[in-house]
């Protein structure tokens, strides 16, 4: 019998958190001030991340932790302290990019699983399966990754690789973050956390169809989960770390009862 996926949600925040896991999300993925892939949420402190951590583990639920930005020299002197007090507060797993990161998980929390995110880039079954040799559970792909470059890096992959995949929410015009043009124009690293999406502004003529050339249609495979499942995905992803509590109850909700359609 195929695996049910996991659903996983964002949670911004404490009030987040308990919406998603409320509405039915399997797991939840959260940061800490530093190292996460958002800057602008509330985010959560180590004493908060323990709060969110006991809560969902109350009710069989689990919380990833994103340490997932590319750390600075002084930051990675800040690193060692943070995995300590995350596995502590007892997350389930962390959410990395950086090689030098997955070192410092694997040496200040070995028993802690790691899951590489989707700013590694992993787009084809060869860099999926170098990730597994490097001591990564799983690889969470990149989103421009067609239904058809899944099964084909699932196919390829070890087994025991758990698969996870977005299928709610923005998408990026560039490769999974890789875009300088906030920084450009804003002064906001968008591989730091703090993209301002000049990408979603108008650009021409007012009166033209093209008129946002650069804006992407949001991501939504709410019809595709069967497929992803029959494929060997272990787990769904919903974007919206920065999306208020409500959007993150109605589309968690939304998910967690096609899963369950799907399984019935």
């Amino acid at each position: 019998m195929l695996q049910i996926p996991e659903l996983l949600a964002p949670a911004g925040d404490l009030e987040r958190l308990r919406y998603a896991i409320n509405y039915g999300a399997d797991a939840v993925y959260c940061a800490l001030p530093e190292f996460g892939m958002r800057s602008a949420p509330t985010n959560f402190t180590p004493e908060q991340l323990s709060e969110g951590v006991i809560y969902a583990h109350a009710r069989g639920r689990k919380v990833y932790l994103t340490m997932n930005t590319l750390p600075t020299n002084e930051e990675a002197d800040r690193l060692p302290q943070a995995i300590k007090d995350a596995a502590a507060a007892g997350v389930d797993a962390f959410i990395v990019a950086d090689l030098g990161v997955l070192d410092a998980c694997k040496t200040f929390a070995p028993d802690i699983d790691v899951h590489m995110s989707t700013q590694t880039g992993i787009t084809n079954w060869a860099a999926a399966r170098a990730a597994y040799n490097m001591g990564a559970k799983r690889v969470v792909l990149a989103r421009e990754m067609t239904l058809q470059d899944i099964a084909t890096l699932r196919d390829k992959t070890p087994p025991e690789l758990e698969i996870e995949a977005f299928v709610h929410g923005a998408m990026c015009m560039s490769v999974s973050g890789r875009c300088l043009l906030s920084n450009y124009m804003a002064g906001r690293d968008a591989n730091r956390g703090q993209c301002a999406q000049p990408c979603r502004l108008k650009y021409g003529w007012m009166d033209k169809a093209d008129a946002y050339p650069l804006s992407l249609k949001d991501l939504s495979l709410a019809g595709h989960l069967r497929e992803l499942r029959r494929m060997g995905v272990a787990c769904v992803k919903l974007e919206g770390r920065m999306k208020r509590p409500e959007y993150v109850a109605v589309v968690t909700g939304i998910y967690a009862r096609a899963i369950k359609e799907d399984r019935e």
